[in-house]
């Protein structure tokens, strides 16, 4: 996004009146959302942190018991619970700014990935997977700014099967991982509003009055309608989802009457005036400072506003930098596979396998089917009085209406789902979904480019528990250099991955002939694909064949510094989230993740910082004078 330009649009934040839209407001918004759009068309994403380089001298920028590096959905919880201690200094560094207006907007989500709110990371050209992407290299939109990926992302509440937190909790050696202990966390974070009385919502399973709000959103397709009843037709179910259930539902959402709850907006914002929490925006790490002789984590290097900065944290530096940036930071600062730092000039502190276990959950994007219902298409500025009421597709992250949870044949009779199906009504497709997918212009014109926009909807074909390793390496010890990205989807030898995409392309045509779908005439439109023209039209080696073309990422990567019992066994940090081998340095994001969960990344990343707050507390408590800001 060209701020310069949005600038002319961006004058002030409104605060919603009570009844009375002004049509200066809706006027305001309608010029916001066509000019996001107009820019997303142009706009360029970087391919480095140059922006954030300096020649300054370094100074001391000061000393605080806590630094927090980056403020995404683990920092952000982080920050919050550790400065409820009065006593205690925190600092929290982040790259990028305060989320908005635009990034407020849910349904930006396709104008915002072409923002300032975006590293803009991409992968390494692939081999096994993204084929029908430019170069076959996969975008990895990663948000920058206060909130993480949770200002860029599509805001689904879902956070695993609670067989993967006792899985969590065995592997790592402590219970404090398995689903008895994590729910406590997950429902302390939690403000559960239930809008939508026709969806199944299970109390016991959720909280309120936390910082984090969890809502359904206000009013559903027909389409919609129309999956949860195919659901319900093959007896798979309509289920709260939340509650560990095999089944379908629409989305829970973090969303505030209609507005994205980034993580900034949930954590941040309310306690911004507490005199012991510092939030530097602008503010780009270099650095971990680790003593190489008693191998203590000692401050942090980071640029600021062009100055060059050491800051001292007394107790520890807390890493959230996320899945890319964390294993980043670390192998910079020492910690990190030996014959990698070694390769790349950096001075080896300690012998990790940073980086070397991203995991995901990758996705198919190829399913499109028309229907002879059509979506009514309004005049933006209908949509923004809908929007500042709370309700409407723009309160709808890439109008992701629905998700269901479902076994594959490798989980059959379990419980454990293996496959997500996300149902996307109509008027989801843009013309920028061409750009954001990184589709090339063959592959579009074969799935996307005649769909008729109001009748088409769309399953996306997620593979939960995937089984592919790729991996974060550094391009070189410059720290102003991304880094390289492997992604590696559909790699693993036994191709249970593929597989279970497979099954969940089978599952999606089998719920688009049940009665409530051929009642709107679904009939699945888009391909032949001309890259697997060799394959009979929907034979099993042709949908093979579209599944290497079309599986891509979903916001979801996580596990490059792994939780673990041993480093011998490549794990990176203690069930306590301490990073083996160095004192007074934790990490707290979705890079601990042991393996991918049967969820989405955000929730389970809030709870790890929950519980990075109790560890912290716990360890330090006789340094605890007074617990003053609740």
């Amino acid at each position: 996004m060209n701020l310069k330009i949005l600038s002319v649009v961006l004058p002030v934040m409104f605060v919603h009146s009570q009844g009375y839209l002004s049509e200066r407001k809706i006027d305001y918004y309608v010029r916001l959302i066509t000019k996001a759009n107009e820019n997303a068309m142009t706009y360029q994403l970087p391919k480095n942190a140059y922006e954030y380089y300096t020649k300054a001298r370094q100074q001391k920028f000061g000393t605080f018991d806590f630094v927090v590096i980056g403020a995404g959905a683990g920092g952000t919880v982080v920050a919050n619970r550790l400065s409820e201690i009065a006593n205690w200094n925190v600092l929290l560094l982040e790259a990028g700014g305060y989320g908005n207006d635009f990034s407020d907007i849910p349904n930006m989500y396709f104008p915002i990935q072409f923002s300032h709110f975006n590293w803009g990371y991409n992968s390494t050209p692939q081999t096994t997977a993204c084929l029908g992407l430019v170069n076959h290299v996969c975008l990895y939109p990663r948000g920058k700014g206060v909130g993480g990926t949770t200002l860029i992302n599509g805001l689904v509440y879902a956070r695993g099967h609670k067989t993967d937190f006792d899985k969590w909790g065995e592997m790592v050696g402590n219970k404090r991982w398995s689903y008895n202990k994590v729910l406590k966390y997950f429902k302390k974070s939690e403000d559960f509003v239930y809008r939508d009385y026709q969806i199944p919502y299970e109390p016991e399973y959720h909280g309120t009055g936390g910082y984090l709000r969890v809502e359904n959103f206000l009013y559903r397709s027909p389409q919609l309608d129309a999956f949860l009843a195919a659901n319900q037709e093959l007896n798979l179910g309509v289920v709260d989802y939340n509650a560990n259930k095999l089944g379908a539902s629409a989305s829970q959402l973090n969303t505030h009457n209609g507005e994205r709850f980034d993580g900034g907006k949930a954590f941040i914002h309310p306690v911004l005036k507490r005199p012991n929490l510092k939030v530097l925006t602008g503010s780009y790490v270099t650095k971990i400072v680790i003593d190489k002789t008693t191998k203590v984590a000692i401050g942090v290097e980071f640029t600021h506003n062009g100055g060059y900065y050491f800051v001292e944290a007394k107790k520890e530096v807390i890493l959230s930098a996320g899945v890319f940036g964390s294993a980043q930071i670390l192998m910079l600062s020492g910690v990190g596979p030996r014959k990698h730092l070694e390769e790349v000039g950096i001075e080896v502190i300690e012998d990790l396998e940073v980086g070397t276990t991203l995991r995901d959950n990758p996705t198919f994007f190829g399913l499109n089917f028309g229907s002879n219902y059509t979506e009514p298409v309004k005049p933006l500025e209908d949509y923004v009085v809908e929007y500042l009421d709370g309700v409407g597709p723009l309160t709808i992250s890439g109008n992701n209406q629905g998700v269901g949870f479902y076994e594959s044949s490798y989980t059959k009779g379990t419980g454990i789902p293996e496959i997500e199906l996300m149902f996307i009504p109509a008027n989801a497709t843009s013309l920028l979904s061409q750009r954001s997918f990184g589709l090339t212009d063959e592959t579009y014109e074969d799935v996307w480019k005649y769909a008729n926009i109001p009748q088409t909807f769309i399953f996306y074909v997620v593979d939960l528990h995937s089984k592919s390793v790729g991996s974060v390496r550094l391009k070189s010890k410059n720290p102003f250099e991304y880094p390289l990205i492997d992604s590696r989807f559909l790699s693993d030898p036994e191709n249970r991955d593929i597989n279970t995409l497979y099954e969940g392309i089978q599952l999606a045509l089998k719920l688009a002939q049940t009665r409530p779908f051929q009642a709107i005439n679904a009939t699945l439109q888009g391909g032949p694909l001309r890259a697997c023209k060799k394959h009979p039209y929907l034979s099993k080696p042709y949908w093979y064949c579209a599944l290497r073309q079309l599986t891509i990422n979903l916001y979801h990567p996580l596990g490059t510094c792994p939780m673990g019992k041993s480093p011998e066994k490549g794990a990176v940090v203690d069930a306590n989230l301490r990073v083996f081998g160095i004192k007074n340095l934790r990490v707290a994001d979705a890079s601990v993740f042991p393996f991918a969960l049967a969820g989405h990344p955000n929730a389970p990343t809030v709870m790890v910082g929950e519980q990075l707050g109790d560890l912290v507390k716990c360890e330090h408590k006789n340094d605890i004078i007074a617990y003053s800001y609740y």
